[in-house]
């Protein structure tokens, strides 16, 4: 094996062998030399508890606890019969498991148990002052180990926090593939389904290839959409200008775009929102506001860019209009929050807009 493949040592590996050669250091000194009969019976007996305890935390949280404070008045019985073995030693490994395995509470009360027994054995067997720096040691121990549990916990709530905005983000992106895809799709096949019924065959047969050139078009925009996933963003004016006249060729409606050229090229969080936003504001229109002309205009000054998709509202809802889901709102409100834009959309005269303003910069 390289030395490239050999695996690292995480925290927890390194936190146990701490605690294992803190437990060896603990027996090699309880046996040389060899105390009394009842000193290395507790000894043995403390060792026994703390292995047992620590064996009970994973099942048995509240049980383990009580076998290690079990186990820190079998070492400081040892500390009172025989001062002079390594028995804090003991009281550390003790304290050491409590912090990283229970709960605030609970390894908290061990420790203060933990430092006020040190500190009594160290007084009543008339030990030298200096051994009470052992309670220091045993608390910035315990500091030291919640605060590596506290770090990992916060890495762990990033990383779940991370999950979750990448699950939104893929989210979004089907969705808006999907509704506007197969909503411009279903447009045409019922139209073709009633042209079929009234015997107007040709005019069907155009309308199905205009949903087949849709479905090609889908497939290109899941194209793009796993390049943006990847990281790449799309260009604004030539994605508005397919959108316009995607618009334009399904509904038979007009779409007009106006494309200001602004001092900076929008970053692609910017250009993102700008992309999808117009997108589903379209969908929107086709499926509710049929017949609706829509107008797009997209300016950047003063370091801000400004988006405007505004439709005339149309002759009514779709008859497929039910089948979006209802996200597209959403999704554009969480893009925009995501790019540290705002979006307004609502009612505008006889119609509907949908207004994004945000930064140029990142």
């Amino acid at each position: 094996m390289s030395p490239r493949t050999l695996p690292m040592p995480t925290d927890t590996h390194v936190r146990i062998a701490v605690q294992v050669a803190l437990l060896v250091w603990f027996v090699h000194g309880l046996l040389t030399p060899p105390p009394g009969a009842a000193a290395l019976a507790c000894g043995l007996a403390g060792l026994a508890l703390t292995l047992l305890g620590v064996t009970l935390l994973d099942g048995r949280p509240r049980a383990g606890a009580w076998t290690l404070a079990a186990a820190l008045t079998a070492a400081c019985a040892t500390g009172l019969l025989a001062p002079a073995t390594p028995w804090v030693v003991l009281v550390f490994a003790v304290c050491g498991f409590a912090a990283a395995r229970l709960g605030a509470v609970a390894s908290t009360l061990l420790l203060v148990a933990a430092a006020a027994a040190a500190a009594a054995v160290t007084l009543v067997r008339g030990r030298d002052p200096v051994e009470l720096w052992n309670v220091v040691g045993l608390c910035g121990m315990f500091a030291y180990v919640r605060a590596g549990r506290s770090r990992r916990a916060a890495a762990e709530s990033e990383r779940q926090r991370a999950l979750l905005a990448e699950r939104a983000h893929v989210a979004r992106e089907v969705h808006d593939i999907l509704a506007h895809s197969l909503s411009a799709q279903l447009i045409h096949l019922e139209s073709a389904r009633l042209t079929l019924e009234a015997g107007r065959y040709e005019e069907a047969g155009v309308l199905v290839e205009r949903a087949r050139t849709l479905a090609k078009g889908g497939l290109e925009e899941t194209r793009r959409a796993v390049a943006v996933l990847r990281g790449d963003a799309p260009a604004p004016r030539e994605a508005l200008t397919a959108l316009a006249e995607e618009y334009r060729r399904t509904t038979g409606a007009a779409c007009t775009l106006t494309v200001s050229d602004g001092p900076l090229p929008l970053p692609p969080e910017a250009a993102l929102a700008v992309v999808r936003t117009a997108q589903e504001a379209l969908t929107n229109a086709r499926k509710h506001a049929v017949g609706a002309d829509v107008e797009i205009t997209l300016s950047c000054a003063g370091g801000r860019y400004e988006l405007c998709v505004t439709d005339s509202g149309g002759t009514g809802p779709a008859p497929h209009a039910a089948t979006g889901g209802g996200y597209g709102l959403v999704g554009m409100a969480e893009r925009a929050e995501l790019s540290g834009a705002a979006l307004d959309a609502g009612p505008y005269g006889p119609g509907f807009r949908v207004h994004l303003e945000g930064p140029l910069a990142p």
